[in-house]
């Protein structure tokens, strides 16, 4: 394994160190608006000391045929490591020993057909892996346990709010929900309904939707959940049990797409002209700040104007994007590493799919 990757997956535990906390803090109903125009308009560098005190770096030991690389997530559970990778979910310990597979690829007992996501619960000590059409249980010790089957047809994402589950949807018109909330027995507890259901489209072949692997419509902070919009791509839920709370606003201005230019509603406009736009595919923050990972929509090219890095200063209520003498991202100014970004400093991988016959 190369030292560029390396550095990158030593960083990830450092991101979600930074960033996440075992208790919930005491929450206010403030909301937040992020004006998005502006932060484009201004431009500043900033370093790690800014955010963090001290930087480690941490080795995950592997064995000689699992080769860890394109790094999704990372969340900690107990005394380990469960991360997600392109060759599923591994435990680690928290020095980096690689513990075992949890999970496996295969259409059997126990095994997914495609790992959208995964999340841990807490209060009842399992890992919830996110299928095409289910989402399965396991203990910490690698244990299947059970499954529950989810009807919506392009569910996506699973996350857990103390006894609450949370799946997400693609927000196509052809879903009914953009989320959904229920409980263990699989009761339907809460829905948030999708504005885009039903509507005539101009795409005629097929079904489409276009999607980021580093889309991330959930994140963890302070003990509590946050759902960032799918649909409009304009808003961040705090979420506590079933009560969904605005959290975050975003002020996309002119660089919000409008519906007629989605993937899914035509997909020859978003070639044409979605590369105008841009959305918000991932959002982490810690006490002061928050920090948005903007990429642009529609065709791209991989090169360093498909996306932005975007810091949201809570104390001050301004925004900027990070770029300055040292580039972009967050400078490690501790020890000298590389550049980083609390999503993980990874090259964007937009995977665009159709479904349905020509």
């Amino acid at each position: 394994m190369c030292a560029t990757l390396m550095n990158c997956l030593l960083l990830i535990c450092l991101c979600l160190t930074l960033f996440s906390c075992s208790e919930k803090t005491q929450r206010t109903d403030r909301l937040f608006t992020v004006d998005i125009e502006s932060g484009f308009s201004k431009e500043q560098g900033m370093n790690i000391s800014e955010v963090a005190d001290t930087v480690e770096y941490l080795e995950l030991k592997t064995p000689e045929d699992l080769i860890i690389s394109r790094i999704w997530d990372v969340v900690q559970a107990e005394d380990c490591w469960l991360v997600r990778s392109i060759s599923g979910i591994s435990k680690f310990t928290l020095d980096g020993e690689w513990i075992m597979q949890i999970g496996k690829k295969g259409q059997g007992p126990g095994e997914y057909i495609s790992l959208h996501g995964f999340d841990y619960d807490p209060i009842h000590k399992e890992v919830l892996i996110a299928d095409w059409h289910q989402i399965l249980f396991y203990d910490l010790y690698g244990n299947y346990l059970r499954n529950i089957k989810i009807e919506d047809e392009f569910f996506y994402n699973i996350a857990v709010s103390d006894t609450v589950f949370w799946t997400t949807a693609l927000g196509i018109h052809q879903e009914k929900y953009l989320a959904h909330a229920f409980n263990r027995n699989n009761d339907t507890l809460s829905v948030c309904l999708n504005p885009n259901y039903g509507i005539k489209i101009k795409n005629t072949d097929g079904v489409y939707f276009s999607h980021s692997r580093w889309e991330r419509e959930f994140y963890h902070y302070n003990g509590n959940l946050y759902l960032k919009n799918r649909i409009s791509n304009d808003t961040v839920f705090r979420l506590d049990g079933v009560k969904k709370t605005p959290y975050i606003a975003f002020d996309m201005g002119k660089y919000k797409l409008p519906l007629e230019y989605e993937y899914w509603y035509s997909a020859e406009d978003n070639d044409r002209y979605g590369g105008n736009y841009w959305g918000i595919v991932s959002v982490a923050e810690d006490d002061r700040y928050v920090f948005f990972l903007a990429k642009r929509r529609g065709k791209h090219d991989f090169d360093d104007d498909d996306k932005r890095y975007l810091v949201y200063d809570k104390t001050t209520k301004t925004e900027f994007t990070v770029k300055g003498n040292h580039g972009k991202m967050l400078k490690d100014d501790l020890l000298g590493g590389s550049a980083i970004w609390p999503r993980y400093p990874s090259e964007f991988v937009c995977s665009k799919r159709r479904y349905g016959r020509r």
